[in-house]
């Protein structure tokens, strides 16, 4: 059976066609000049569609398409669709008549369908028109047992949701040693989802995670960005942490017994224990002053920030590509990777934070928003919040 909503802008041709084709399937007439044309003894069309495990000239190639059909057919395409790019999951729907010829052939790309229609001289016109998409909410929310991971997914959020979710609270709450037993959590989201009901975009609107660690923190979208009830934007000057690690080795302290020196001295920074290769990010946004060797720190990175501020990263086993003294990094960014070079006993991270050239400890650094809200707009973030409830 057609889908005739799909041609709902076709040229006016396909209309009537499918327009003919369905009343003939269904065992009707079509009225023609000099009279009714009965239905023919076989189907008016013979559809064939599938999705991309190979290249459009394999697929043509096998519906059997000759070399100069496939030509021309990419050549037609190759005008608004990059045809290296298909992938698995677009796909297409190829129509021929009782007897043979092609009617039509369409694509389905990243929201897009591509009309492709046969003309005199054996030649395809283009059509080009936006997938229709419907649109919903939905919410979520639970009580933490184990991991917030195995909360969300047998709640049934969906996996790319639960990342973002936590990208969200990265600024303030540490997923990985701040999640206790018994901490809540909620969500409210936005979804569409294509005629073939796959989800195509989904994104987080409301959300809150109240912890026996750091209390309550919430958020709600707003132009692109995530704030507080508070009206505060949930984007701070500083991530919570420059990579994923498993736990930290050493702490910030003036006496520390150095295991190599085998003598105690002050270390001004946090180690950062983490399998080698670990990517290593920026904490926040700043330009590189350095980049290379420096003794016991071995392959070491610095970073100057707004109002003072400095990181460096030590130990490092190589550096981000294209990574030179300079060059501006936003927050976030993968700069190196944890290695063990210099006088280490094992691959970790060295870090540390110094303001105006005096030392900070890193875990005591506050929280600071990185803008904020007010008037209407804030009273907007707060409404969505509510409507979590608690």
């Amino acid at each position: 059976m057609l889908n005739l909503a799909r041609f709902k802008s076709a040229p006016a041709g396909l209309i009537w066609f499918s327009l003919a084709a369905a009343a003939l399937a269904a065992g009707g007439f079509l009225f023609v000049r000099g009279g009714p044309l009965r239905r023919p003894a076989e189907p008016s069309l013979r559809i064939s569609s599938g999705t991309f495990s190979s290249s459009l000239d394999s697929v043509l190639k096998a519906e059997g398409f000759d070399d100069g059909a496939r030509a021309r057919v990419s050549s037609a395409l190759a005008k608004k669709l990059n045809l290296r790019r298909l992938r698995p999951e677009d796909s297409y729907t190829i129509a021929y008549s009782t007897w043979g010829p092609v009617k039509y052939l369409f694509l389905t790309k990243e929201l897009q369908d591509y009309y492709l229609f046969p003309e005199d001289g054996g030649t395809y016109s283009l059509s080009v028109r936006p997938v229709q998409v419907s649109t919903a909410s939905a919410k979520a929310s639970g009580v933490i047992k184990s991991s917030l991971w195995e909360a969300m997914t047998a709640a049934g959020v969906p996996p790319a949701l639960i990342l973002d979710y936590a990208d969200i609270f990265s600024w303030s709450v540490d997923f990985l040693t701040e999640v206790r037993d018994g901490d809540k959590w909620a969500l409210a989201w936005d979804y569409a989802v294509d005629p073939a009901g796959r989800t195509v975009s989904q994104k987080v609107t409301a959300a809150y995670y109240d912890g026996a660690e750091n209390g309550r923190k919430d958020a709600a979208e707003y132009a692109g960005a995530y704030y507080g009830s508070d009206g505060k934007s949930l984007r701070s000057m500083f991530l919570r942490a420059p990579l994923h690690y498993r736990r930290i080795s050493s702490y910030f302290t003036h006496r520390r017994f150095h295991p190599i020196l085998k003598y105690f001295r002050a270390h001004e920074g946090i180690d950062y224990a983490a399998p080698a290769g670990t990517p290593v990010s920026a904490v926040a946004s700043g330009t590189v002053a350095f980049a290379g060797w420096k003794g016991g720190n071995g392959n070491f990175v610095i970073l100057r920030h707004a109002s003072g501020y400095e990181s460096t990263y030590g130990h490092l086993s190589r550096y981000a590509r294209g990574l030179r003294r300079g060059k501006r990094v936003a927050q976030g960014d993968v700069i190196a990777f944890v290695g063990s070079t210099g006088l280490s006993s094992g691959p970790h991270l060295d870090f540390r934070v110094k303001l105006n050239g005096k030392p900070l400890n890193f875990l005591k650094i506050k929280y600071r928003s990185s803008g904020g809200l007010s008037g209407k707009a804030k009273a907007s973030v707060a409404e969505a919040i509510r409507s979590l409830g608690d």
